[in-house]
Protein backbone atom coordinates (compact mmCIF):
# COMPACT_ATOMS: atom_id res chain seq x y z
CA UNK A 1 0.00 0.00 0.00
CA UNK A 2 2.63 2.29 0.77
CA UNK A 3 4.11 2.01 -2.71
CA UNK A 4 1.17 2.27 -4.19
CA UNK A 5 0.58 5.83 -2.66
CA UNK A 6 4.20 6.87 -3.34
CA UNK A 7 3.22 6.04 -7.02
CA UNK A 8 0.33 7.85 -6.83
CA UNK A 9 2.37 11.12 -5.45
CA UNK A 10 4.70 10.73 -8.16
CA UNK A 11 2.44 9.88 -11.10
CA UNK A 12 -0.44 12.18 -10.24
CA UNK A 13 2.54 14.97 -9.97
CA UNK A 14 4.06 14.61 -13.23
CA UNK A 15 -0.16 13.95 -15.14
CA UNK A 16 -0.86 16.99 -13.27
CA UNK A 17 1.87 18.51 -15.16
CA UNK A 18 0.68 17.39 -18.53
CA UNK A 19 -2.47 18.27 -18.27
CA UNK A 20 -1.23 21.88 -17.39
CA UNK A 21 0.68 22.33 -20.52
CA UNK A 22 -2.05 20.38 -22.48
CA UNK A 23 -4.67 23.39 -21.49
CA UNK A 24 -1.99 26.12 -21.60
CA UNK A 25 -1.64 24.14 -25.64
CA UNK A 26 -5.13 24.78 -25.66
CA UNK A 27 -5.76 28.22 -24.89
CA UNK A 28 -2.62 29.55 -26.55
CA UNK A 29 -3.83 28.20 -29.61
CA UNK A 30 -7.33 29.51 -29.11
CA UNK A 31 -5.40 33.20 -28.41
CA UNK A 32 -3.46 32.55 -31.92
CA UNK A 33 -7.18 31.99 -33.64
CA UNK A 34 -9.70 33.65 -31.74
CA UNK A 35 -9.39 37.65 -30.29
CA UNK A 36 -12.32 36.56 -27.62
CA UNK A 37 -14.70 35.63 -29.86
CA UNK A 38 -13.71 37.41 -33.33
CA UNK A 39 -10.96 35.65 -35.56
CA UNK A 40 -8.22 37.15 -35.31
CA UNK A 41 -6.42 35.96 -38.36
CA UNK A 42 -9.31 36.89 -41.03
CA UNK A 43 -9.71 40.29 -42.36
CA UNK A 44 -12.67 42.37 -41.24
CA UNK A 45 -15.35 41.88 -38.59
CA UNK A 46 -18.12 40.74 -40.47
CA UNK A 47 -20.00 37.50 -39.38
CA UNK A 48 -19.01 35.14 -42.54
CA UNK A 49 -15.51 35.24 -41.12
CA UNK A 50 -16.67 33.16 -38.09
CA UNK A 51 -18.39 30.75 -39.92
CA UNK A 52 -15.12 30.64 -42.41
CA UNK A 53 -13.20 30.14 -39.18
CA UNK A 54 -15.33 27.21 -37.48
CA UNK A 55 -15.49 25.68 -40.82
CA UNK A 56 -11.28 25.55 -41.27
CA UNK A 57 -11.80 24.06 -37.73
CA UNK A 58 -14.38 21.46 -39.03
CA UNK A 59 -11.51 20.81 -41.90
CA UNK A 60 -9.17 19.78 -39.64
CA UNK A 61 -11.25 17.79 -37.42
CA UNK A 62 -12.04 15.87 -40.66
CA UNK A 63 -8.50 15.61 -41.69
CA UNK A 64 -7.37 14.22 -38.00
CA UNK A 65 -10.41 11.64 -38.07
CA UNK A 66 -10.27 10.29 -41.46
CA UNK A 67 -9.81 6.52 -42.26
CA UNK A 68 -10.24 6.22 -37.91
CA UNK A 69 -13.44 7.90 -37.19
CA UNK A 70 -15.07 4.52 -35.45
CA UNK A 71 -12.51 4.35 -33.26
CA UNK A 72 -11.70 7.61 -32.07
CA UNK A 73 -13.56 9.34 -29.03
CA UNK A 74 -16.38 11.97 -29.63
CA UNK A 75 -17.07 12.81 -26.20
CA UNK A 76 -16.91 12.40 -22.03
CA UNK A 77 -18.63 9.44 -22.20
CA UNK A 78 -16.23 7.35 -25.00
CA UNK A 79 -13.49 8.80 -22.63
CA UNK A 80 -14.83 7.15 -19.09
CA UNK A 81 -15.32 4.36 -21.32
CA UNK A 82 -11.88 3.88 -22.21
CA UNK A 83 -10.94 4.35 -18.79
CA UNK A 84 -13.39 1.69 -17.47
CA UNK A 85 -11.85 -0.76 -19.61
CA UNK A 86 -8.05 -0.51 -18.81
CA UNK A 87 -9.25 -0.43 -15.16
CA UNK A 88 -11.08 -3.56 -16.18
CA UNK A 89 -8.13 -4.36 -17.52
CA UNK A 90 -10.15 -5.80 -20.50
CA UNK A 91 -8.30 -4.37 -23.35
CA UNK A 92 -5.31 -6.67 -23.97
CA UNK A 93 -2.83 -4.37 -25.65
CA UNK A 94 -1.93 -1.15 -23.84
CA UNK A 95 -3.76 1.98 -25.65
CA UNK A 96 -1.84 2.50 -29.29
CA UNK A 97 0.22 5.57 -29.05
CA UNK A 98 -1.22 6.17 -32.63
CA UNK A 99 -4.77 6.50 -30.78
CA UNK A 100 -3.68 8.43 -28.34
CA UNK A 101 -1.56 10.84 -30.40
CA UNK A 102 -4.79 10.89 -32.54
CA UNK A 103 -7.24 12.07 -29.71
CA UNK A 104 -5.10 14.97 -28.16
CA UNK A 105 -4.50 16.59 -31.06
CA UNK A 106 -8.18 16.54 -31.90
CA UNK A 107 -8.97 17.51 -28.85
CA UNK A 108 -6.73 20.65 -29.14
CA UNK A 109 -7.78 21.12 -32.61
CA UNK A 110 -11.71 21.15 -31.45
CA UNK A 111 -11.37 23.01 -28.67
CA UNK A 112 -9.03 25.89 -30.40
CA UNK A 113 -11.49 26.54 -33.05
CA UNK A 114 -14.54 27.26 -30.57
CA UNK A 115 -16.07 23.58 -29.92
CA UNK A 116 -18.87 24.26 -27.55
CA UNK A 117 -17.02 20.87 -25.45
CA UNK A 118 -15.03 21.20 -22.17
CA UNK A 119 -11.31 19.82 -22.37
CA UNK A 120 -12.30 17.12 -19.80
CA UNK A 121 -12.70 14.51 -22.12
CA UNK A 122 -9.34 14.57 -24.26
CA UNK A 123 -7.86 14.86 -20.53
CA UNK A 124 -9.29 11.92 -19.62
CA UNK A 125 -7.91 10.04 -22.46
CA UNK A 126 -4.70 11.34 -22.10
CA UNK A 127 -4.40 10.47 -18.59
CA UNK A 128 -5.92 6.69 -19.51
CA UNK A 129 -3.65 6.37 -21.82
CA UNK A 130 -0.36 8.00 -20.05
CA UNK A 131 -0.91 5.46 -17.47
CA UNK A 132 -1.48 2.47 -19.51
CA UNK A 133 1.62 2.66 -21.17
CA UNK A 134 3.77 3.38 -18.39
CA UNK A 135 2.16 0.81 -16.09
CA UNK A 136 5.13 -1.61 -16.74
CA UNK A 137 8.18 0.79 -16.59
CA UNK A 138 6.64 1.24 -13.49
CA UNK A 139 5.69 -2.21 -12.24
CA UNK A 140 2.15 -2.03 -11.38
CA UNK A 141 -0.99 -2.82 -12.81
CA UNK A 142 -2.77 -1.03 -15.75
CA UNK A 143 -5.70 -0.18 -13.75
CA UNK A 144 -3.67 1.59 -10.98
CA UNK A 145 -2.00 3.52 -13.02
CA UNK A 146 -4.93 4.98 -15.17
CA UNK A 147 -6.60 5.56 -12.71
CA UNK A 148 -4.35 7.25 -10.69
CA UNK A 149 -3.25 9.23 -13.60
CA UNK A 150 -6.66 10.00 -14.62
CA UNK A 151 -7.37 11.58 -10.45
CA UNK A 152 -4.14 13.79 -11.24
CA UNK A 153 -4.70 14.98 -14.38
CA UNK A 154 -8.56 15.85 -13.71
CA UNK A 155 -8.21 17.52 -10.28
CA UNK A 156 -6.79 20.67 -11.56
CA UNK A 157 -9.04 21.20 -14.09
CA UNK A 158 -12.38 20.47 -10.94
CA UNK A 159 -10.05 22.29 -8.30
CA UNK A 160 -9.73 19.43 -5.90
CA UNK A 161 -9.42 15.77 -5.83
CA UNK A 162 -12.88 14.75 -4.91
CA UNK A 163 -14.62 15.40 -8.09
CA UNK A 164 -11.70 14.08 -10.16
CA UNK A 165 -12.68 10.76 -7.70
CA UNK A 166 -16.19 10.67 -7.99
CA UNK A 167 -16.49 11.52 -12.08
CA UNK A 168 -15.20 7.94 -12.77
CA UNK A 169 -16.51 5.87 -9.39
CA UNK A 170 -20.05 7.09 -9.70
CA UNK A 171 -20.90 5.28 -12.55
CA UNK A 172 -19.21 3.15 -15.35
CA UNK A 173 -17.60 -1.05 -14.40
CA UNK A 174 -14.99 -1.55 -12.23
CA UNK A 175 -16.14 -0.18 -9.06
CA UNK A 176 -14.86 -2.13 -6.80
CA UNK A 177 -11.16 -1.54 -7.91
CA UNK A 178 -11.95 2.28 -8.14
CA UNK A 179 -13.05 2.38 -4.37
CA UNK A 180 -9.69 0.30 -3.64
CA UNK A 181 -7.88 3.12 -4.80
CA UNK A 182 -9.77 6.03 -3.81
CA UNK A 183 -6.66 6.49 -1.34
CA UNK A 184 -4.07 6.43 -3.84
CA UNK A 185 -6.50 8.89 -6.17
CA UNK A 186 -6.82 10.96 -3.46
CA UNK A 187 -3.01 11.16 -3.10
CA UNK A 188 -3.01 11.67 -7.00
CA UNK A 189 -5.24 14.01 -6.98
CA UNK A 190 -4.18 16.32 -4.34
CA UNK A 191 0.07 16.25 -6.40
CA UNK A 192 -1.70 16.82 -9.38
CA UNK A 193 -3.71 19.78 -8.47
CA UNK A 194 -0.49 21.20 -7.10
CA UNK A 195 1.81 20.36 -10.40
CA UNK A 196 -1.01 22.02 -12.43
CA UNK A 197 -1.04 25.30 -10.50
CA UNK A 198 2.73 25.45 -10.67
CA UNK A 199 2.25 24.86 -14.40
CA UNK A 200 -0.40 27.17 -15.18
CA UNK A 201 -0.96 29.28 -12.29
CA UNK A 202 -4.24 31.17 -13.69
CA UNK A 203 -5.70 28.27 -14.19
CA UNK A 204 -7.45 28.15 -9.78
CA UNK A 205 -8.58 31.69 -10.64
CA UNK A 206 -12.36 31.20 -11.85
CA UNK A 207 -15.30 31.55 -9.76
CA UNK A 208 -18.67 32.80 -10.19
CA UNK A 209 -20.27 35.88 -8.42
CA UNK A 210 -23.84 35.61 -7.83
CA UNK A 211 -25.94 37.28 -5.36
CA UNK A 212 -25.37 36.06 -1.98
CA UNK A 213 -28.59 33.49 -0.89
CA UNK A 214 -30.85 34.51 2.03
CA UNK A 215 -31.07 31.53 4.63
CA UNK A 216 -30.42 33.42 7.64
CA UNK A 217 -34.36 32.21 8.78
CA UNK A 218 -35.95 28.77 8.52
CA UNK A 219 -38.26 30.12 6.30
CA UNK A 220 -35.67 32.02 3.90
CA UNK A 221 -34.36 28.34 3.66
CA UNK A 222 -37.28 26.60 2.54
CA UNK A 223 -37.82 29.38 0.03
CA UNK A 224 -34.40 28.81 -0.71
CA UNK A 225 -34.71 25.20 -1.54
CA UNK A 226 -37.82 25.78 -3.14
CA UNK A 227 -36.36 28.46 -5.71
CA UNK A 228 -34.13 26.56 -6.54
CA UNK A 229 -36.24 23.54 -7.47
CA UNK A 230 -38.05 25.35 -9.52
CA UNK A 231 -35.52 26.82 -11.01
CA UNK A 232 -33.83 23.24 -12.04
CA UNK A 233 -36.68 22.19 -13.99
CA UNK A 234 -36.58 23.85 -17.30
CA UNK A 235 -32.64 23.28 -17.17
CA UNK A 236 -33.60 19.61 -16.33
CA UNK A 237 -35.29 19.79 -19.74
CA UNK A 238 -32.80 21.13 -21.66
CA UNK A 239 -30.42 18.75 -20.26
CA UNK A 240 -32.51 15.89 -21.49
CA UNK A 241 -32.88 17.47 -24.87
CA UNK A 242 -28.88 17.56 -25.32
CA UNK A 243 -28.91 13.72 -23.66
CA UNK A 244 -31.88 12.62 -26.18
CA UNK A 245 -30.76 14.21 -29.41
CA UNK A 246 -27.02 13.47 -29.42
CA UNK A 247 -27.28 9.72 -30.81
CA UNK A 248 -30.38 10.60 -33.17
CA UNK A 249 -27.97 13.78 -34.36
CA UNK A 250 -25.12 11.72 -35.00
CA UNK A 251 -27.40 9.04 -36.93
CA UNK A 252 -28.71 12.03 -39.35
CA UNK A 253 -25.01 13.75 -39.77
CA UNK A 254 -24.13 10.26 -40.99
CA UNK A 255 -26.55 9.94 -43.40
CA UNK A 256 -26.96 13.21 -44.81
CA UNK A 257 -22.96 13.39 -44.66
CA UNK A 258 -21.28 9.87 -45.22
CA UNK A 259 -17.90 11.10 -45.43
CA UNK A 260 -16.07 12.15 -42.21
CA UNK A 261 -14.45 15.38 -43.83
CA UNK A 262 -17.31 17.11 -45.39
CA UNK A 263 -19.20 15.92 -42.18
CA UNK A 264 -17.18 17.72 -39.54
CA UNK A 265 -17.11 20.95 -42.20
CA UNK A 266 -21.26 20.88 -42.09
CA UNK A 267 -20.96 20.76 -37.89
CA UNK A 268 -18.45 23.40 -38.35
CA UNK A 269 -20.47 25.74 -40.08
CA UNK A 270 -23.41 25.20 -38.25
CA UNK A 271 -21.24 25.70 -34.80
CA UNK A 272 -20.32 29.72 -36.23
CA UNK A 273 -23.46 30.10 -37.49
CA UNK A 274 -24.36 29.92 -33.65
CA UNK A 275 -21.66 32.18 -33.04
CA UNK A 276 -23.17 34.46 -35.36
CA UNK A 277 -26.30 34.64 -33.78
CA UNK A 278 -24.67 34.57 -30.16
CA UNK A 279 -21.22 34.42 -29.47
CA UNK A 280 -21.58 33.10 -26.39
CA UNK A 281 -22.39 30.03 -27.84
CA UNK A 282 -18.94 29.45 -28.80
CA UNK A 283 -16.19 27.10 -26.65
CA UNK A 284 -16.90 25.70 -23.55
CA UNK A 285 -19.02 27.80 -21.75
CA UNK A 286 -17.20 27.58 -18.43
CA UNK A 287 -15.34 30.96 -19.24
CA UNK A 288 -18.84 32.49 -20.68
CA UNK A 289 -20.60 31.95 -17.62
CA UNK A 290 -19.85 35.30 -15.86
CA UNK A 291 -20.87 37.37 -18.80
CA UNK A 292 -23.80 35.47 -18.60
CA UNK A 293 -24.75 36.06 -15.03
CA UNK A 294 -23.86 39.55 -15.20
CA UNK A 295 -26.40 39.66 -18.46
CA UNK A 296 -29.54 39.62 -15.82
CA UNK A 297 -31.81 42.12 -15.94
CA UNK A 298 -30.46 43.69 -19.54
CA UNK A 299 -32.25 41.12 -21.67
CA UNK A 300 -35.71 39.59 -22.20
CA UNK A 301 -36.20 35.93 -21.49
CA UNK A 302 -36.78 35.25 -24.80
CA UNK A 303 -33.45 36.44 -25.13
CA UNK A 304 -31.90 34.02 -22.42
CA UNK A 305 -34.26 31.13 -24.12
CA UNK A 306 -32.82 31.86 -27.58
CA UNK A 307 -29.46 31.34 -26.41
CA UNK A 308 -30.04 28.17 -24.57
CA UNK A 309 -31.52 26.92 -27.97
CA UNK A 310 -28.82 28.14 -29.79
CA UNK A 311 -25.96 26.84 -27.19
CA UNK A 312 -27.76 23.46 -27.30
CA UNK A 313 -27.75 23.41 -31.17
CA UNK A 314 -24.10 24.41 -31.44
CA UNK A 315 -23.23 21.89 -28.39
CA UNK A 316 -25.33 18.60 -30.65
CA UNK A 317 -23.39 20.19 -34.37
CA UNK A 318 -20.13 19.48 -32.34
CA UNK A 319 -20.65 16.26 -30.75
CA UNK A 320 -22.78 14.91 -33.91
CA UNK A 321 -20.43 15.87 -36.21
CA UNK A 322 -16.54 14.35 -35.20
CA UNK A 323 -15.29 17.17 -33.19
CA UNK A 324 -14.07 15.67 -29.42
CA UNK A 325 -14.59 17.06 -25.85
CA UNK A 326 -16.52 17.20 -22.99
CA UNK A 327 -20.12 17.88 -22.41
CA UNK A 328 -20.15 18.79 -18.68
CA UNK A 329 -19.53 23.10 -19.27
CA UNK A 330 -21.57 23.93 -22.23
CA UNK A 331 -24.74 21.62 -20.44
CA UNK A 332 -23.62 23.81 -17.40
CA UNK A 333 -23.92 26.89 -19.38
CA UNK A 334 -27.33 25.68 -21.16
CA UNK A 335 -29.00 25.29 -17.69
CA UNK A 336 -27.84 28.00 -16.51
CA UNK A 337 -29.64 30.08 -19.20
CA UNK A 338 -32.17 27.90 -19.06
CA UNK A 339 -33.04 29.21 -15.44
CA UNK A 340 -32.48 32.60 -16.12
CA UNK A 341 -35.36 32.37 -18.39
CA UNK A 342 -37.63 31.55 -15.42
CA UNK A 343 -35.90 34.64 -13.19
CA UNK A 344 -36.31 37.25 -16.22
CA UNK A 345 -40.01 36.12 -16.76
CA UNK A 346 -40.65 36.17 -12.47
CA UNK A 347 -38.75 38.52 -10.81
CA UNK A 348 -39.53 37.18 -7.36
CA UNK A 349 -36.87 34.14 -8.31
CA UNK A 350 -33.74 34.79 -6.84
CA UNK A 351 -30.88 34.73 -9.06
CA UNK A 352 -28.17 32.87 -7.28
CA UNK A 353 -30.57 30.18 -6.63
CA UNK A 354 -32.12 29.20 -9.88
CA UNK A 355 -28.43 29.54 -11.96
CA UNK A 356 -26.22 27.32 -9.45
CA UNK A 357 -29.37 25.22 -9.93
CA UNK A 358 -29.99 25.15 -13.21
CA UNK A 359 -26.34 24.89 -13.88
CA UNK A 360 -26.54 21.38 -11.66
CA UNK A 361 -29.77 20.10 -13.06
CA UNK A 362 -28.69 20.43 -16.64
CA UNK A 363 -25.15 18.90 -15.72
CA UNK A 364 -26.69 15.90 -13.92
CA UNK A 365 -29.28 15.32 -16.30
CA UNK A 366 -26.77 14.63 -19.08
CA UNK A 367 -24.18 12.72 -16.67
CA UNK A 368 -26.41 11.22 -14.44
CA UNK A 369 -23.41 11.78 -11.95
CA UNK A 370 -25.24 13.98 -9.50
CA UNK A 371 -22.07 13.88 -6.38
CA UNK A 372 -19.81 14.53 -9.41
CA UNK A 373 -21.35 17.24 -10.59
CA UNK A 374 -22.30 19.20 -7.11
CA UNK A 375 -18.42 18.37 -6.35
CA UNK A 376 -17.35 20.15 -9.94
CA UNK A 377 -19.47 22.60 -9.73
CA UNK A 378 -18.23 23.85 -6.04
CA UNK A 379 -15.24 24.59 -7.18
CA UNK A 380 -17.08 27.43 -9.76
CA UNK A 381 -19.36 28.18 -7.90
CA UNK A 382 -19.21 30.18 -4.07
CA UNK A 383 -19.38 27.43 -1.39
CA UNK A 384 -22.65 29.40 -0.44
CA UNK A 385 -24.62 27.89 -3.14
CA UNK A 386 -23.92 23.87 -2.23
CA UNK A 387 -27.58 23.93 -1.25
CA UNK A 388 -29.35 24.97 -4.68
CA UNK A 389 -26.26 22.72 -6.49
CA UNK A 390 -27.40 20.26 -4.22
CA UNK A 391 -31.21 21.00 -5.20
CA UNK A 392 -30.70 21.12 -8.88
CA UNK A 393 -28.97 17.64 -8.91
CA UNK A 394 -31.37 15.71 -7.09
CA UNK A 395 -33.98 17.19 -8.70
CA UNK A 396 -31.94 16.07 -12.02
CA UNK A 397 -31.80 12.83 -10.51
CA UNK A 398 -35.24 12.14 -9.63
CA UNK A 399 -36.34 13.25 -13.21
CA UNK A 400 -33.82 10.93 -14.45
CA UNK A 401 -35.32 8.31 -11.99
CA UNK A 402 -38.45 8.20 -13.18
CA UNK A 403 -37.58 8.29 -16.72
CA UNK A 404 -35.38 4.93 -16.03
CA UNK A 405 -34.99 3.01 -19.26
CA UNK A 406 -36.66 5.62 -21.32
CA UNK A 407 -33.52 7.78 -21.20
CA UNK A 408 -30.80 6.33 -23.72
CA UNK A 409 -27.71 5.11 -22.34
CA UNK A 410 -24.24 6.17 -23.68
CA UNK A 411 -22.58 3.37 -25.78
CA UNK A 412 -18.43 5.02 -25.57
CA UNK A 413 -15.79 3.18 -27.30
CA UNK A 414 -13.97 1.04 -24.83
CA UNK A 415 -12.64 -2.06 -26.25
CA UNK A 416 -12.85 -0.94 -30.07
CA UNK A 417 -9.48 1.23 -30.35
Amino acid sequence: MRRTLWLALVLGAAVGAIAGVYLEAVRLTQKLLWDGTDPRLLPGDGAWQVVVLCAAGGVAVGAIRLRHDRDTPHDLEDALAGLDAVVDEERKPPIKVSYLARAVVLGVVSLAFGASLGPEAPLVVLATGLGDRVARILRTSRSEAALISASGALSGLFGGPLAAIALPLERGRASAQKVRLIGASLVAGVAGLVTMLLVVPASHGLRYDLPDLETDSARELVGSIGWAALGALPAVVAGLALLIATEPVRRLATRLAPSTLPRAVAGGAVLGLCGVVDPLSLFSGEHQGQELIDSAGDQAPTAFLLLAVVKLVATLACLGTGWFGGQIFPTVFVGMAAAMVLTEAWSAVPLGAAVAAGGAAAATAVLRRPLAVVLILLFFFPFGAVLPLAVGAAVAALVVSLLGDRLPEPEGIGGQH
